[in-house]
């Protein structure tokens, strides 16, 4: 057997069980990382892939087609302009890149105002109890945006939609800074989508949810002002997580695999690539506009949720007197409370 130095066998040793105890979980990382090593241990270690038994596929790319039509916002994405879109494939188990726990796929589009993000989840049991904007949800049913537009790991943000169409969005100056949640009073302006197929929260079997969201380029300015959309050829490190709450445990899968028990790992995001309108969508015959039904419309404070088709709601996350206030800071709990509470390192 290859000799192994004895600073090192302590770590693999470690790196076993971090490798079990994800396995257990459905591939999803469990425990809390934080109260026993840094996130980053793993590579921190003077050790070798080859002593840890640890290998990660390169971060995955996805070019981003820009669109002269905007989807309707009602979480359906059946829109012919979606078809243009390219797709990240099944989302993959969150820490080493196996088989997801939980069946997922999304596709991206842009136009001069705009950041599209489709997501479509297969769940059998919808669980989404929360109703306040910036509630936990992480701790039941969403997806999950992070986006990196500086590409440092610096000033880079969260977005995440339940089933219900509640969003939480918060922005970090750096990993996990500030603590415990960033600065959640940003607001994404987002406006979402969402189609269930399903009832939320009761005993019936479900088959899934899928989720369209609009997010304005405004969004990633900071106090400089500066314009943060992209150019054609802009490469935007980003991924994309979904969270499921089973019967007995919390799942999860991710675009980029992780290779730690923590999700906010800038430099193991995938790379979002900005393209232009593919020649099929350039070559119709007459213009794609938008009509009033389509989004996006100006960008307008307030005003209710409004109801699409049957198992759809469509929410608009700028200053919504619909949307209960952001809770007290004395409510939120800390990093270790809620990692406790639902056992995931988000």
């Amino acid at each position: 057997a290859e000799e192994v130095a004895p600073q090192v066998a302590p770590m693999m040793a470690r790196a076993k069980v971090l490798h079990a105890a994800s396995l257990v979980a459905g591939g999803f990382a469990v425990g809390c990382t934080c109260g026993l090593e840094p996130p980053n241990a793993l590579q921190e270690q003077p050790t070798t892939k080859r002593a840890l038994d640890v290998s990660l596929p390169a971060p995955p790319r996805l070019g981003v087609v820009k669109t002269n039509q905007p989807p309707v916002l009602d979480g359906k994405l059946n829109d012919a302009v979606w078809g243009f879109a390219n797709s990240t494939g099944r989302l993959v188990e969150t820490r080493y890149g196996g088989r997801g726990a939980v069946e997922a796929d999304a596709k991206l589009l842009w136009d001069e105002r705009f950041l599209f993000v489709g997501v479509e989840v297969s769940d059998a049991l919808l669980r989404a109890g929360d109703t306040l904007r910036d509630a936990h949800l992480w701790e039941q049913d969403c997806v999950e945006l992070m986006i990196d537009p500086r590409g440092d790991g610096r000033d880079y943000f969260e977005i995440q939609v339940s089933p219900r169409g509640v969003v939480f969005d918060t922005r970090y100056d750096a990993r996990r800074e500030p603590g415990p949640f960033g600065y959640t009073e940003w607001n994404s302006r987002a406006r979402v989508g969402v189609s269930t197929r399903g009832e939320i929260d009761d005993t019936k079997a479900d088959s899934g949810y899928s989720v369209e969201v609009a997010i304005p380029w405004q969004a990633f300015s900071l106090e400089d002002g500066a314009s943060r959309k992209p150019a054609i050829g802009s490469r935007w490190p980003a991924n994309l997580y979904v969270m499921d709450l089973g019967d007995d445990r919390q799942r999860a899968a991710a675009w980029s695999p992780l290779g730690v028990g923590d999700f906010h790992v800038p430099e193991r995001f995938g790379i979002l690539v900005f393209e232009g309108a593919p020649e099929a969508m350039a070559s119709q015959d007459a213009p794609i506009r938008a009509s009033a039904g389509r989004m996006p419309g100006p960008l307008q404070r307030g005003g209710a949720p409004t109801r699409g088709s049957a198992g759809s709601v469509v929410r608009e996350r700028a200053n919504d007197p619909t949307i209960p206030a952001k809770p007290p800071r004395s409510s939120i709990r800390t990093d270790a409370q809620r990692l406790e509470s639902t056992g995931a390192a988000h």
